[in-house]
């Protein structure tokens, strides 16, 4: 679930808890409508101004409180008490705690014609009423609890757009903000209804400036990715990208989404772009393009790729990319090339036997059988072998093709005395054949 703003809405609200002292100020030296509090209610402003001044919030609370309790519930002063209160607690940075004077506060000025608050006044508590609802919402733990706190945030920012001349991009972001966490609630099924809502008011907060808040676009994405609509939300990213090309975050979102909708060539294309930039230029950024060009069949740019990146540490130098390399080689019909890049990986891993047993295979695919028992025999005395039986079983077939039978005996005896090797029918086999070739040749000579 997003959740970008709930520390900047904190702020917001603290500001606006000094804010309304000048909305209280002006409704008691320069009454409107007619309203006006009465003596007492004037008398204790000075004591709570001393005690709010003094940052003595519980003392403040206490003397708008005394006051609230004696004057009737339904008077200007009642609400102008309320007013004051919100103040004092968004101030206090109890947040929660103003809610329900803010509510109390709003519907009796509501219930009154002309209405208690003045109409700019009316226009910002209803602003910051629905946002301290999302913060709640944002903040429960109880989905249910959540879900009610989102629909009054909804109901009391759609009064704010019909109250006020002309919304704002930050407005357009809480309201955004409150749409599209409400619809995710559940992330396994989102309400696509208040998505598309979301997506509406992002697109209005968009258009109210030149250079729009990132998160308006990020907000964009999201609702576009829960609608299915994953095209737009490239064609998002790029605009992202061409207006802050340095941003690494942009970039590799792009190239995943790319690699989502099966389009792994614009993906490395994309990736290719940000190393322009001097971005996702780390090992595994590399392996990652490599991979994608190895996928695609593009040998010669995931060689190239391989080559220079193990030379300058862009690449992680590890036995699967040098393995990667001499396969490129094979895929590409270099054979030779193919073989240097395991004999430069043993340069690195000399102790790693499983290369070893690589090149020999390569040699004896090209029939350099002789080249192929000495690496054979390098890749047993070093050992590190992932299944040693078949290396062992390897051994014996190229010692029996260059008739070395004693060396080929030996090594499919050591093939067979494995775990794996005992339990594999072609090593067994292996085996008796080559002890049948002997037992010929045994036989011959005693002939002779």
């Amino acid at each position: 679930m997003l959740n970008f703003i709930s520390s900047p809405l904190r702020s917001t609200l603290a500001c606006f808890g000094a804010s309304l002292l000048a909305v209280t100020v002006l409704a008691q030296s320069t009454p409107v409508r007619d309203y006006s509090p009465d003596d007492s209610t004037a008398e204790i402003i000075p004591k709570y101004r001393e005690a709010a001044d003094a940052m003595n919030y519980a003392a403040a609370l206490t003397i708008l409180d005394a006051q609230l309790a004696k004057v009737p519930a339904d008077s200007y002063d009642a609400a102008l008490i309320y007013q004051i209160k919100v103040q004092t607690l968004l101030q206090k940075g109890d947040f929660s705690a103003a809610i329900q004077p803010l509510e109390k506060g709003l519907a009796l000025s509501d219930s009154k014609t002309p209405t208690y608050y003045e109409d700019r006044a009316t226009r910002e508590l209803v602003y910051f009423l629905s946002s301290l609802y999302l913060q709640e919402a944002l903040q429960s733990k109880n989905p249910k609890a959540a879900a009610v706190l989102y629909e009054k945030a909804d109901k009391s920012m759609a009064r704010w757009l019909k109250l006020t001349p002309k919304t704002t991009p930050d407005a357009q972001l809480i309201y955004t903000q409150l749409l599209y966490n409400w619809a995710t609630q559940n992330p396994d099924q989102p309400n696509l209804d208040i998505l598309k809502r979301a997506l509406e008011q992002t697109e209005i907060g968009l258009h109210l400036s030149s250079h729009p808040k990132d998160v308006l676009y990020v907000f964009k994405m999201a609702c576009l990715q829960q609608l299915g609509r994953n095209e737009e939300v490239t064609e998002v990213l790029e605009l992202l990208i061409k207006m802050k090309p340095e941003s690494s975050n942009y970039w590799s979102q792009l190239a995943a989404l790319y690699l989502q909708a099966e389009q792994p060539l614009r993906a490395a294309i994309t990736m290719e772009r940000a190393q322009s930039h001097g971005l996702m230029q780390a090992p595994k950024d590399n392996n990652n393009l490599i991979g994608i060009y190895f996928n695609l069949g593009q040998y010669e740019q995931a060689a190239e790729l391989l080559e220079t990146g193990l030379k300058s540490g862009r690449v992680e130098n590890d036995i699967k990319n040098w393995e990667l390399l001499a396969l490129c080689y094979q895929q590409l019909e270099r054979p030779f090339k193919s073989i240097d890049a395991l004999k430069n990986a043993t340069k690195a891993f000399p102790k790693s036997g499983q290369l070893e047993f690589a090149i020999a295979q390569a040699y004896n695919t090209l029939g350099k059988s002789e080249e192929a028992l000495v690496h054979l025999q390098s890749a047993i005395a070093k050992g590190d072998l992932a299944k040693p039986h078949q290396v062992y079983g390897y051994l014996a077939y190229v010692a029996s093709e260059l008739k070395k039978f004693d060396l080929a005996l030996s090594a499919a005896k050591q093939a067979v005395s494995t775990p794996a090797g005992a339990a594999d029918t072609q090593t067994q086999n292996l085996l008796k054949g080559i002890e049948d070739i002997i037992k010929d040749r045994e036989a011959k000579k005693n002939k002779l």
